[in-house]
């Protein structure tokens, strides 16, 4: 899990559920990380399987709960698996048109 950013303080946190700095309560921020963490570990299960369309439904809600570099890498390669050619090149060039 990456650390995550206090929205008061702007500290780093690596655990919680208060912030290491302000003690803000970050529960439900360290609740979604877990959930999208779920969430590609289900992806993972899918992919083993060559379930590529649950798989990519599962890499996308990931996704929209936090982008980051693994899920646009993991939807480049579902798209690709699917057959949307120019939907995997948008996401293996970084550029978000969709």
């Amino acid at each position: 899990m990456p650390a995550l950013r206090c929205p008061v303080c702007k500290a780093d946190n690596t655990s919680g559920p208060n912030c290491r700095r302000c003690k803000a309560d970050l529960s439900l921020l360290f609740d979604l990380e877990a959930h999208r963490d779920r969430l590609l570990g289900e992806a993972h299960a899918l992919a083993a399987e060559g379930s590529w369309r649950e798989f990519l439904a599962l890499v996308e809600q990931a996704h929209g709960l936090r982008r980051g570099e693994e899920t646009r890498r993991l939807r480049a390669v579902g798209r690709l698996l699917i057959g949307d050619f120019s939907g995997a090149l948008s996401d293996a060039s970084g550029s978000e048109i969709s």
